[in-house]
């Protein structure tokens, strides 16, 4: 894959990013915390227990170190550092910040939806909306100054995305109500197949816009077959979700299956532009998550394999590798396709990845181990606590290297 020549970084964007990486740090923090207190629980001051650090981990994570990465992108496809509205760029991604910092004290003390990565509620909830709508309202005023002198195309495509954005704060009061919830697979408490499939269609749309959308030259591979494809892949979900079923159903099984041409042809695709330099060695790496994540995702939900892991560290593990492996690389290649800053060097992106695939290949066997039997509930095996440990020190090496990219980031 060619390379294509650095841009300087606008403020709003590079704001965004270093508000994104401090996020990561911060997640990362709070994860070791929870992996500490999972071998010593005697720990635990007050009312801030391992259950109330855990949305905190998780939000962290989702809101922050995974979000503004897109906020960042949307400044820069938007051209809002070219636009009357710039100085306000830098006042959304704090008012961004303030939100998810304010909801993490309300979950600190028990104030939560009780929906896994929507547990805004009351006061949290309506800040971040707030937040949310003074983003929409920066990129609205930029599309009506800088469209005009974009094509037809661009125009009538990014004012799309514009009232597709103004949704979302809607969608997000609608979907963090514990009165809404999605289908369920009755035989785990999880959710089903095609649940699954919708939320990774949304990677698939977002990996097939990104090159397309600012963040690299040229043009991709992708044909009417391909996007077609994503089309009918998005109306499978549609009728599958509505069904409902469990993972003994072919038709709940089936809509995992067909994520998996996507291994080759978001890669295929993507060949054909070119990139900012520094960012191959986070295409490479997202790429191999990818692959992993899909066929790992596939097979974890087989009746059997399911059965066994649910509830154990095995799911745990699916967790890490979705985000501390391919959204990190995903993350990181936004970042640097947008500012053309280098994101790490060789040792601490090795360390990283490193690391994860130690932890992710540890919390499989643990899990594995935990489903079959259940003693380690009542005793704490040996076996149990070296693997505890053995995540605990993964965690800090993550934690020590995002420590070190934001560190460098700052002096970039």
């Amino acid at each position: 894959m060619a390379e294509a020549d650095a841009r300087p970084a606008p403020d709003g964007v590079a704001l965004a990013a270093r508000h994104a990486l401090a996020w990561l740090v911060v997640g990362n923090a709070v994860g070791l915390w929870l992996a500490l207190l999972l071998v010593w629980p005697e720990l635990q001051a007050g009312e801030w227990t391992y259950g109330r650090w855990v949305p905190v981990h998780l939000n962290v994570q989702l809101y922050g170190w995974t979000s503004l990465p897109l906020v960042a992108w949307l400044f820069h496809i938007y051209e809002v550092h070219r636009s009357k509205v710039a100085a306000w760029a830098p006042a959304a991604v704090w008012a961004w910040t303030a939100a998810l910092a304010i909801a993490a004290l309300h979950w600190l003390n028990g104030h939560t939806s009780g929906k896994i990565f929507l547990d805004w509620r009351g006061g949290a909830l309506w800040g971040f909306v707030a937040a949310m709508v003074m983003l929409w309202l920066v990129l609205a005023l930029a599309w009506r100054e800088r469209s005009a002198g974009w094509s037809v195309r661009r125009r009538t495509v990014s004012l799309l995305g514009v009232w597709v954005l103004a949704t979302v704060p809607v969608a997000m009061v609608f979907a963090a109500s514990p009165a809404v919830y999605p289908q369920v697979d009755a035989t785990t408490g999880g959710p089903t197949g095609s649940s699954l499939l919708g939320s990774t269609l949304m990677v698939v749309t977002l990996m097939m816009l990104l090159p397309r959308a600012g963040a690299a030259a040229g043009s991709g591979r992708a044909g009417w077959g391909v996007w077609t494809y994503l089309v009918n892949c998005w109306l499978i979900f549609g009728v599958a979700e509505w069904i409902g079923g469990t993972h003994y159903q072919f038709h709940q099984i089936g809509s995992l299956l067909i994520l998996l041409p996507w291994v080759w042809f978001v890669p295929w695709d993507w060949g054909a532009f070119q990139w900012t330099p520094g960012s191959r060695v986070w295409r490479v790496a997202l790429f191999a998550w990818w692959g992993m994540l899909v066929l790992n995702g596939v097979t974890q939900y087989l009746p059997g394999l399911l059965d066994r892991l649910k509830f154990t560290q095995g799911l745990v593990a699916h967790s890490h590798l979705a985000m501390a492996g391919f959204t990190t690389s995903f993350c990181a290649l936004l970042l640097v396709s947008v500012t053309g800053h280098t994101l790490g060097g060789r040792r601490s992106v090795a360390a990283w990845h490193g690391a994860v695939l130690v932890m992710i290949a540890l919390l499989v066997a643990m899990g594995w181990r935990e489903g079959g039997e259940y003693s380690w509930m009542v005793v704490a095996p040996g076996w149990r606590t070296a693997g505890l440990l053995l995540r605990a020190a993964c965690g800090t090496v993550l934690l020590g290297v995002s420590v070190s990219w934001i560190k460098n980031w700052s002096l970039s």
